[in-house]
C-alpha cells in the first residue's frame, strides 16, 4: 500500500473521529486543544515556520523584533488549529452556537440585505465560520471550492459547509455560475489572498510593497453585474467568541459614468489594499505559513522575494505573456 493511500486513510479516519467527538466538547476544551495543537504545529513544523518568518520579513522588515515575529507565528498556528476544530464544533447546533459566539459589526448590516454582493475575505481569522455566520442570517453565500485531494474528506467538508445553507460552486464553470447567482441577487464569497497564476486569471498587485498575483474575479464580476464589493473578517477574541469587522466597500454606483469607472486592475489593487489593512490591524490572525510571495513579478529582482519563490526569468515572462494574450 502506497504512502499516499495510507495518508488518505488516516485523514479520513481523523475526520470521522473529529466529527464524532469535537462537537460535544465545551468551548473551553476547544480553546485548550487549539492552543496545544497550535503549539505542536509551531514546534514541529520548522519548514512552515521558516516560510512564516520569511513572510513577516517581507511585510514588516526590521520594524518588528525577532521575538515579536515568533509570537505572531505562534498565535497564527494556534488560530489555524482553532479554525480546523471549529469546522467540527460549529457543525452541531450551528445556528445557536453562531448566535452565541459570533457578533457582527453593525456597519455590516448591508451584508444581510437581499441584494447582489461580492463578499471578500481572506485567510484572516476564521474564514470558514464567516461563511456559516452570514448564511444563517437568511442570505446564504455561494462560494467556489476546489476539491481536496482526498475525496472522502472533501465530501465531509462539503456537507458541513451546507449545514448553514451555503452553496458550493464547483471550480469548473465557476464564472458562469457566479454570474447567474449575482443576477439573481445572490451573494458570492471569495477568498482573495491566495496565489492565482497570471496564466490562470491572476493580476499582479502591490502587497506589502512587493507584487503578487491575485485573482481578478472579484473585480471582473462586480463590473459585469454592478454588484457592490463588501469585506468581512471574522476575528477571534481571547474568550472563544468572534467579532466580524468590515472595511470600506467598493460601490460602482459611486461612478455613474461608465468612463469614470475604475479598471479591473484598479479595483483588484483596492481589494488587495483592504486585505493588507486588515492584516496589519490583526497580524496574529493571518495565515503567515502560506507561500504568498511564491510567484515573482516580471521585472522585479528575484532576490527581493522570499527563499521559496519559484521560477527563472524566462518562465516568469512566459506566464506574463499568457496572461496578456487572454
Amino acid at each position: 500500500m502506497g504512502s499516499t493511500s495510507v495518508q488518505k486513510k488516516l485523514e479520513t479516519w481523523g475526520t470521522r473521529v473529529a466529527l464524532r467527538w469535537v462537537p460535544g466538547w465545551s468551548r473551553r476544551t476547544v480553546l485548550r486543544w487549539a492552543r496545544v495543537l497550535g503549539w505542536l504545529g509551531y514546534g514541529f513544523t520548522p519548514n512552515l515556520k521558516r516560510v512564516a518568518l520569511a513572510n513577516l520579513d517581507i511585510a514588516y522588515g526590521d520594524t518588528l523584533s525577532a521575538a515579536e515575529k515568533r509570537r505572531i507565528i505562534k498565535h497564527s498556528c494556534q488560530l489555524f488549529a482553532l479554525v480546523l476544530l471549529d469546522i467540527f464544533w460549529f457543525a452541531r447546533d450551528t445556528e445557536a452556537r453562531i448566535a452565541n459566539y459570533v457578533e457582527f459589526d453593525p456597519a455590516l448590516s448591508e451584508l444581510f440585505q437581499k441584494k447582489a454582493h461580492m463578499c471578500i475575505t481572506a485567510h484572516l481569522g476564521n474564514w470558514e465560520l464567516l461563511g456559516h455566520a452570514v448564511s444563517v442570517r437568511g442570505n446564504p453565500l455561494s462560494s467556489v471550492a476546489a476539491p481536496l485531494v482526498n475525496p472522502a474528506v472533501d465530501e465531509y467538508l462539503l456537507q458541513m459547509r451546507k449545514v448553514s445553507g451555503q452553496q458550493v460552486i464547483p471550480k469548473a464553470g465557476a464564472i458562469r455560475a457566479m454570474l447567474r447567482t449575482l443576477k439573481q441577487d445572490g451573494k458570492i464569497g471569495l477568498l482573495l489572498d491566495q496565489n492565482t497564476r497570471p496564466d490562470e486569471g491572476g493580476l499582479f498587485v502591490d502587497f506589502f510593497g512587493l507584487p503578487v498575483p491575485i485573482s481578478d474575479a472579484g473585480a471582473s464580476l462586480a463590473l459585469k453585474t454592478n454588484a457592490d464589493i463588501l469585506f468581512g473578517f471574522c476575528i477571534p477574541r481571547w474568550d472563544g467568541h468572534y467579532y466580524v469587522h468590515g472595511a470600506p466597500k467598493i460601490a460602482l454606483a459611486d461612478y455613474p459614468a461608465e468612463s469614470e469607472r475604475p479598471s479591473v486592475a484598479g479595483i483588484t489593487q483596492t481589494i488587495a489594499d483592504r486585505i493588507q489593512d486588515a492584516i496589519r490591524a490583526h497580524p496574529e490572525a493571518w495565515l503567515w505559513m502560506y507561500k504568498r510571495w511564491k510567484y515573482p513579478a516580471p521585472g522585479i529582482a528575484l532576490s527581493r522575494y522570499p527563499f521559496y519563490a519559484k521560477g527563472n526569468a524566462r518562465r516568469r515572462k512566459r506566464l506574463f505573456r499568457r496572461r496578456r494574450s487572454t
